[in-house]
């Protein structure tokens, strides 16, 4: 991997970076090309040093890089779901936006609201971030570039909204320079990175442009054309904003726990969320505690669902863990399921929003919006997030189940009257199931976009050509 091409989200979540700043960009009435000409010596690359003041990456969606001047011609060599766009209805029917979470409805994202770009800071501090943030806000202002601001970190306790532990399970990209931790998958660099084989053992397929005149280091001419490959080691870049609804999540599993008579009704209520999880509040896998919460141990990601816990009986069939990566599940074998499971993994670098509500107790809904900057990135929008929301999370029949999506990120049901149907959480148990009815909605869609993330020669090339 061209680690110095790549922009460094691709590689690294910037711990040591916790504070950030998400601009919304709209090019609409501005001099896109004179700022990016302005910021692009700021933008960091796989190869930057670790313990600097600042991070800073970009990322485009189809109508911002039309205004960058790639031509129709141009964006039909990217993939359809890119050029189409998130808040396309042909989008919204795979990914299941619909009702509550119709595109309408967003702050952001829509035919009412577009977005261009997206530009993302990264501190270390509060301080350092308002610092940086302060001088790029006066670089839209000198180039008419509008922006909405969205502020999102890293939890000091690692821990989402929810109150369970964040970040974990993410996959091991082929030359990435990262340290492989026990349990981690190993994915082939296509998987991430466009212009490297991928998991099929095929190079992945890379957006070209016409070539331009400049005194930049462009991205190379493909051969016998005039055009460059302009997507060679970018990737495309899924950005959701999830409004969470703690007050409703806890205030469900206590209710629960209250009506099976539970004599401990906190520790049942914490059982029953995790359940749904598929997990503990600090990450702790039900296939090895399935009982009781325990102290964490190293390797909380080095296990399988075939062998440990084949019935479900342990973590629940429909539990988010495994729809959201149902690791060995599926196929003849240990080792087919996981590479079938695999094909459809993403890199995530989700940050949150909003201040903390306690979790894992009732609460009163304090009417403050919080929740996840959901941010992915991979090589095949279909094949990898669309997949996993469609056929995975979203899914009624997954694992052989009937009538039920995921606990927390599944879509609202309808029947043929376009009448709600209840939602359902079952918990598989011998000699019967238990099951769970009238599950709140607790995550909400708020915004959305596909962007890509291009390589840094890439964004050389966007500098120049005439405005």
């Amino acid at each position: 991997m061209e680690r110095a091409d790549v922009q460094g989200l691709m590689l690294f979540a910037y711990k040591q970076h916790p504070r950030s700043r998400f601009y919304l960009l709209d090019f609409k009435d501005g001099q896109p090309r004179e700022w990016l000409r302005r910021v692009l010596t700021d933008v960091t690359s796989g190869e930057e040093d670790r313990d600097g003041r600042y991070r800073f990456n970009l990322a485009f969606s189809a109508r911002g890089l039309a205004a960058l001047g790639l031509d129709e011609e141009d964006l039909d060599t990217f993939q359809r779901e890119f050029v189409q766009g998130m808040a396309h209805p042909e989008r919204s029917n795979v990914l299941g936006d619909r009702y509550s979470d119709d595109p309408a409805r967003w702050q952001w994202g829509n035919d009412r609201t577009p977005v261009d770009a997206v530009a993302m800071l990264y501190a270390r501090t509060d301080e350092e971030l308002l610092e940086r943030a302060s001088d790029m806000e006066r670089s839209f202002e000198k180039f008419g570039i509008a922006r909405r601001i969205e502020d999102v970190a890293l939890p000091e306790d690692g821990r989402e909204h929810f109150g369970f532990a964040d970040g974990l399970a993410q996959p091991y990209i082929r030359g990435s320079g990262r340290r492989r931790q026990p349990g981690d998958v190993k994915l082939a660099t296509g998987e991430l990175v466009l212009g490297y084989p991928n998991a099929y053992g095929l190079v992945t397929t890379v957006p070209s442009a016409k070539r331009r005149r400049g005194t930049r280091e462009h991205p190379e001419l493909l051969p016998g054309m005039e055009r460059v490959s302009f997507g060679h080691n970018g990737t495309y870049l899924v950005l959701r904003k999830l409004a969470q609804d703690v007050a409703g999540f806890w205030g469900y599993c206590w209710d629960a726990a209250i009506a099976e008579g539970a004599s401990d009704v906190a520790a049942r209520a914490k059982l029953i969320a995790a359940r749904m999880i598929g997990r503990w509040p600090n990450g702790v896998p039900l296939v090895e505690a399935p009982d009781a919460e325990r102290a964490p141990v190293a390797g909380l990601n080095d296990f399988g669902f075939r062998e440990r816990d084949p019935d479900g009986l342990k973590c629940p069939f429909g539990a988010h863990i495994r729809r959201a990566n149902p690791r060995d599940m599926f196929g003849e074998d240990a080792k087919e399921g996981v590479h079938d499971a695999n094909l459809h993994r993403v890199v995530r670098r989700g940050r949150a929003y909003g201040p903390k509500l306690r979790g894992d107790t009732p609460q009163v809904d304090d009417g403050v919006e919080r929740g996840l900057y959901f941010v992915a990135l991979n090589a095949n929008l279909r094949r990898q997030f669309e997949f996993v929301q469609q056929t995975w999370i979203n899914s009624c029949k997954f694992a052989g189940l009937s009538a039920e999506r995921d606990p927390l990120v599944g879509k609202e049901a309808f029947d043929f009257d376009d009448q709600p149907v209840p939602r359902l959480f079952s918990v598989q148990a011998r000699p019967v199931r238990q099951r769970y009815e009238g599950l709140p909605k607790v995550v909400q869609v708020k915004g959305g976009q596909y962007f890509f993330l291009p390589g840094l020669r890439a964004l050389n090339f966007l500098c120049d050509g005439s405005d």
